[in-house]
């Protein structure tokens, strides 16, 4: 397993967040606040500049390898080798460490990285983490291991890994787009990148589900590629002699393609190249190939989407994986908006295909108006904060968790009310045992009175001391559970404010198996700590209960007239017995009081029991509210 790095309030103050997308690259970064509650979080973003120099916050995921180190980004176009050239497009699902494409993502990875602390002057390597995204379609746990080994090997200070479309969903219910309220109801994320279509699906009242296809923009790069540039009969020549320049052509249809789609849809769009914009010119295919021009032209948009649809069914094959996605990943799943994120979700025909699929109005299909290819990386950069102090802070909680039970005043509390509650209850069995006698019974000796008195102690003891208990335990974990209540709203808090628990065993939040998991888990709890209480009581009741009453019954009787009904008789008796109340259950509640403050049975069943059903209380209803960090 990876040892990743673990939040540490001591050391860090800033959580980066890092999009290594398939076809563009960005990052971001976030203060973390570690003592400010949720709702006073300034929660401020700062995109980075990767490219400093051109003030760019966005860089293609393009490298280049020259003699002195690498080159990413547009910088690696203008220092091509004959040997290995540029390299777009290379993210790939990792199988092995070893492979040719995760070295050349490894190698990546740590010139963004280095870009990064170049670019950020408050960054210094110990006092912050990294946190990144994979794609959605990355679930299996040996693809999402070798990718954190990856950036770990790059020299990043991982500290966590989620999907893209995760991320972006935490964005989305930032203030920054305030998509929250829709999201509760249902709604989805789609994130449109270079390699993926990723779907995620959420609402209070369901877990996440993701889903992903391989149906990325740059299949578009692609028809762009071999129907506007390739098809020219010189240009077909020089790669088919060159071929490590293939990626730097593709790289030029993708500009084409988002200066295209950037543009009015009914305007025309012509743009060009000469190859000698891509060799250089100590090359030995400049002198013959570096005139050549590489031009593009269309009329209008619908020109170009016609082109995309003839050759690659594009549009196509995107509304049946919509369609997919709706009917058979989330079937009659409630959805009341649609959150866009990922570059490529700024083409023309994406919004309006969303809305007709999912049966929403336009205006619910939503996006980032700053920058859609920026919110992964923002919302990476948020959630990688939040991640950090919640893990500081369940930590604490966990760590103190014990103390809550071990606490000698609530012990003493607890200890005290079970004593005072079961001495008030046996005496009321005696009660109503002497009211049944008078009226019921059958002869007037007291050994008859004692005998019902036994036999009813025994019921109680039996089957009437779990109630008791049980009761008591109920009370006492109402009141004690406050602390804890409160500990884990200050969590919940910084993920999901107006979700707080309100009462144990009761929270605002969806997942009501969980809840009911959680009630049964308690009740199973009580039943355990009542079977030790009443093993230790019983024994102890009878004995207390035993000292004074049968001392009772032996006393002489001299004012009883032998001559009254019996009924009178048994009244009589009876209220000498009676009369002893307080003098019973106070010894009895003493003695109670006394056994379990020394006995090591009681306090060791009652902290493990607690404990371990509070702690898993607590992760039940965290987890509910918590966004997965892998």
């Amino acid at each position: 397993m990876a040892e990743l790095i673990i939040p540490d309030k001591t050391k860090h103050s800033f959580v980066v967040g890092i999009d290594f997308g398939h076809g563009e690259t960005s990052a971001a970064i976030c203060k973390i606040e570690w003592d400010t509650d949720a709702q006073k979080r300034e929660t401020r973003i700062v995109d980075i500049d990767l490219d400093r120099a051109a003030h760019k916050k966005v860089i293609s995921s393009s490298i280049c390898h020259v003699a002195d180190g690498l080159l990413i980004g547009d910088e690696a176009f203008e220092h091509m080798t004959d040997n290995n050239g540029i390299r777009i497009c290379f993210k790939q699902q990792p199988t092995s460490l070893d492979g040719e494409q995760e070295k050349l993502m490894v190698d990546y990875m740590r010139a963004v990285y280095a870009k990064i602390l170049e670019n950020y002057s408050e960054l210094n390597p110990s006092n912050h983490i990294v946190y990144i995204a994979r794609p959605s379609g990355w679930t299996d746990e040996q693809s999402k291991e070798l990718y954190r080994l990856m950036a770990l090997q790059a020299g990043i200070p991982l500290a966590g890994l989620t999907s893209e479309s995760r991320a972006a969903i935490f964005y989305a219910k930032s203030p920054h787009v305030n998509f929250a309220k829709v999201i509760s109801k249902g709604a989805i994320v789609f994130d449109l990148g270079s390699s993926t279509l990723d779907f995620t699906y959420l609402s209070d009242t369901d877990k996440p589900i993701d889903f992903g296809y391989n149906l990325g923009a740059s299949i578009i790069d692609e028809a762009i590629l071999d129907n506007m540039i390739l098809k020219d009969e010189n240009v077909n020549k020089f790669i088919q002699e060159y071929p490590s320049y293939r990626d730097a052509l593709k790289f030029r249809a993708r500009k084409f393609k988002e200066e295209a789609y950037g543009r009015n849809p009914e305007h025309k769009t012509v743009s060009g190249f000469t190859l000698g914009n891509i060799i250089s010119d100590q090359e030995e295919s400049f002198d013959k190939y570096a005139d050549i021009y590489v031009k593009f032209k269309i009329s209008n948009l619908a020109e170009l989407n016609d082109m995309v649809e003839k050759e690659t069914q594009y549009m196509s094959n995107l509304k049946k994986a919509i369609v997919d996605f709706k009917e058979n990943k989330i079937p009659g799943k409630q959805i009341n908006g649609v959150f866009m994120t990922g570059g490529a979700s700024s083409m023309n025909f994406i919004r309006p295909m969303v809305a007709e699929v999912f049966g929403i109005p336009i205006e619910d299909v939503r996006r980032d108006d700053d920058n859609t290819s920026l919110t992964v990386s923002r919302g990476i950069a948020l959630l990688g904060a939040t991640d950090a102090i919640t893990y500081v802070l369940c930590s604490e909680l966990r760590k103190k968790m014990p103390a809550l039970f071990t606490d000698n005043d609530k012990l003493t509390k607890l200890r005290k009310s079970l004593a005072e509650n079961i001495s008030e209850a046996s005496w009321e069995k005696v009660e109503s045992t002497c009211e049944e006698w008078i009226t019921k019974g059958t002869i007037t000796n007291e050994k008859e009175l004692k005998q019902w008195v036994e036999n009813s102690l025994k019921v109680f003891q039996d089957i009437e001391l779990t109630n008791v208990i049980n009761r008591t335990l109920n009370k006492f974990i109402l009141e004690s559970s406050k602390e804890l209540t409160k500990s884990m709203n200050d969590i919940i808090s910084r993920y999901a404010p107006g979700r707080e628990i309100s009462f144990v065993g009761n929270a605002h939040i969806g997942n009501i198996q969980a809840i009911n998991d959680s009630l049964n888990g308690m009740s199973r709890t009580l039943s355990e700590i009542c079977d030790s209480i009443t093993n230790i009581l019983k024994d102890i009741l009878w004995a207390a209960l035993g000292v004074i009453l049968w001392g009772v019954f032996c006393a002489p009787y001299y004012l009883i007239k032998f001559l009254r009904p019996d009924k009178y008789k048994r009244k009589d008796k009876c209220k000498k017995v009676l009369s002893k109340k307080d003098d019973v259950v106070s010894e009895v509640r003493t003695k109670i009081d006394n056994e379990l403050d020394n006995n090591d049975t009681f306090k060791y069943s009652v902290q493990k029991e607690l404990n371990s059903y509070f702690t898993n209380l607590m992760e039940t209803n965290l987890q509910q509210v918590m966004i997965p960090i892998e």
